[in-house]
């Protein structure tokens, strides 16, 4: 997935000869804070809600106010994961979208980053997460998958968080489970250490019934 399948044309930029105000009209109804300036298709950077606050008249033109503009962008080509590090590094709620000749393209919002993410790491399939922690030297993408596949399961999904001050990670998994007992069993033989799991385990089924069970009782 790359930036330019990504991109909501539904989300208009606006000139330099707007006003601020109609800026932020725009933002107000696409939920954003960023917007960017382009003029007949030259990215100019980007105006904020806080710098339309601290405009002088908001409804004069952005580029006669006092208003520096903030200049984050990525190129068509970029893989997502470099768009979502783009814009949080950048600290923005959306990001223009520049070609070859630095002529702008369109805009990525941060909702429709979530939205292909949850996409990209399979978030919709049923299943459960899992988090491993350990040591990064520790760390084999191969050896967790056997250990999941050993109990007829599939990872639909990876991702490793890493920590700056130590060695130490946690390696977060999407698994096609919504019951990881077994999985987690597996994983504690083999010495690993379980962080957190997120998962109807067959323990949570039998005591639901068993209060459904009481419920019924209690009502009789």
């Amino acid at each position: 997935m790359i930036a330019k399948n990504l991109i909501s044309y539904y989300v208009p930029a606006v000139k330099s000869s707007s006003p601020g105000e109609n800026a932020l009209a725009i933002m107000d109804e696409h939920r954003i804070s960023h917007l960017p300036v382009v003029d007949n298709g030259s990215y100019k950077g980007m105006i904020s809600d806080e710098l339309i606050f601290d405009m002088e008249d908001p409804f004069q033109p952005i580029d006669q106010q006092k208003a520096t503009l903030i200049r984050p962008y990525v190129r068509v080509y970029h893989h997502l994961f470099t768009v979502m590090d783009r814009l949080a590094d950048s600290r923005v709620t959306s990001i223009p979208v520049l070609d070859e000749k630095e002529e702008y393209v369109g805009l990525i919002t941060i909702q429709d980053l979530a939205f292909q993410f949850a996409n990209l790491t399979n978030a919709h399939e049923p299943g459960g997460v899992l988090v491993l922690s350990m040591n990064i030297r520790d760390y084999s993408l191969g050896q967790i998958a056997q250990i999941v596949e050993s109990e007829n399961a599939k990872v639909l999904s990876s991702y490793v968080l890493s920590n700056e001050d130590s060695m130490a990670v946690d390696v977060v998994l999407k698994i096609n489970k919504k019951d990881l007992s077994a999985i987690i069993k597996s994983f504690i033989r083999f010495e690993y250490e379980i962080k957190a799991s997120f998962h109807e385990s067959a323990y949570d089924e039998d005591l639901q019934d068993r209060y459904n069970l009481f419920m019924k009782y209690l009502n009789i």
